[in-house]
């Protein structure tokens, strides 16, 4: 057991984009109680070990996990259960450039959406989203996308 978590603390501190494929869904093709995914439990012991010490963590090893955990709860109709803390994270400290894959994730499941509500940001960061956010709003011309910019999300921002 020991082996084990000392695996994903390596994984974590040498995270680079070259190691995503340890993270990426690799599914069986089914649905809620008969999901399967070769990765997933190697991807909740790195969850788990990134939320212990997130403020630490690589940001792109953050976003990895927020986005592909966001398709994990699409397929097995369970979200992670520290999701949140992970939305979190990559919103505070990435601020506008991750506003849109939290837009579209917030959007995959009902879970998730759930989910990416539970967060609180700092008064600088919700003004920076929010602004970026109207901004994205007055110049996104492609339909799907707009639908996706909703009030009800951007209410999220608002003090």
């Amino acid at each position: 057991m020991q082996e084990e978590k000392t695996n994903v603390i390596l994984f974590i501190d040498n995270y680079s984009a070259n190691e995503k494929h340890h993270l990426e869904v690799a599914w069986n093709g089914k649905f809620g109680a008969k999901f399967k995914d070769e990765n997933y439990f190697f991807r909740l012991q790195v969850a788990e070990a990134v939320c212990e010490r997130i403020e630490t963590v690589n940001i792109d090893l953050i976003h990895e996990l927020f986005m592909t955990l966001g398709r994990v709860a699409q397929l097995n109709f369970s979200v992670y259960k520290n999701y949140h803390m992970l939305t979190q994270e990559l919103l505070e400290r990435g601020g506008h450039i991750y506003l849109f894959d939290y837009v579209c994730v917030a959007h995959i499941s009902f879970d998730t959406f759930l989910s990416t509500a539970n967060i609180r940001l700092s008064s600088e960061r919700k003004k920076e989203i929010l602004a970026y956010f109207d901004y994205l709003k007055k110049e996104e011309t492609n339909l799907e996308n707009q639908k996706l910019l909703a009030d009800h999300i951007r209410s999220r921002f608002v003090e």
